[in-house]
């Protein structure tokens, strides 16, 4: 059994019938210290950084069971509100007895904050998501933000509830967190896995779908397209940006 790649998860099957699924995050320049770009509380950075591998893995159907942080910072007292962070964004995300594991920067005084998380869950090979059969609509939920715009937005983010809730209909086919490279980029990697072509709903040229979502406060939601009025009477927050359709040869 050989592990393979999908999209920014790695798949390692450990028998016949399950796999681990691991995804990972890193952030840097986020803090406290002298030299960060944004100023922020650690525990923050952390928090969010937590949030990018957590919804890679709950997007693809996958439990995580143990989360690591490698801290680039001493543990007193970045380390220790880093820590914080980590933990009181597990609580939120229901995830608060999952083991945690990590390390510090001891040795070396730092002038930027910096902390890396991987997160390894399991999920039973027959659960794990299917390219589609048919059109899809490609929703998206939130809006994209990176750097202070996460602070000045940190109540209005979406909850992992509300993608637990949105990955549970049956005409969901596929989601995938949007950070770094944007929408537009994620809608690409979206298009490919299914051997569909994007046919933008909205001006493909709108800025909003080109910056960057930062710590995954995008998620791209796939739906079979017979059956997405029933997705947005449950869920009004999601926005139409795209249908996936066969290429015209």
């Amino acid at each position: 059994m050989k592990n393979t790649q999908f999209r920014d998860l790695t798949l390692a099957p450990i028998t016949s019938e399950e796999s681990l699924v691991i995804a990972c995050d890193s952030s840097a320049g986020i803090g406290e210290k002298k030299a960060d770009v944004v100023a922020v509380d650690p525990a923050i950075t952390a928090a969010y950084s937590l949030r990018v591998p957590l919804l890679e893995l709950m997007c693809y159907g996958a439990q995580p069971i143990t989360v690591i942080d490698t801290i680039g910072n001493e543990l007193v007292p970045t380390g220790e509100k880093m820590i914080a962070g980590v933990r009181a964004e597990m609580a939120r995300a229901k995830l608060a007895d999952v083991p945690l594991n990590g390390s510090t920067e001891d040795n070396m005084a730092t002038i930027t904050t910096s902390i890396g998380i991987t997160v390894i869950g399991r999920i039973q090979n027959n659960m794990m998501p299917t390219t589609a059969t048919a059109e899809l609509t490609v929703f998206q939920l939130g809006v994209p933000y990176v750097g202070d715009e996460v602070v000045a937005h940190l109540d209005s983010i979406f909850s992992y509830d509300t993608v637990r809730q949105i990955r549970q209909q049956s005409a969901v086919v596929d989601m995938l967190p949007v950070g770094s490279k944007g929408v537009t980029y994620e809608l690409g990697q979206m298009a490919q896995t299914h051997g569909l072509a994007i046919h933008y709903l909205v001006d493909s040229e709108a800025p909003a779908l080109h910056t960057s979502a930062g710590p995954a406060t995008v998620v791209l939601v796939a739906v079979t397209k017979t059956q997405a009025a029933e997705v947005t009477q449950k869920f009004p927050e999601l926005v139409a940006i795209a249908d996936l359709k066969e290429a015209i040869k």
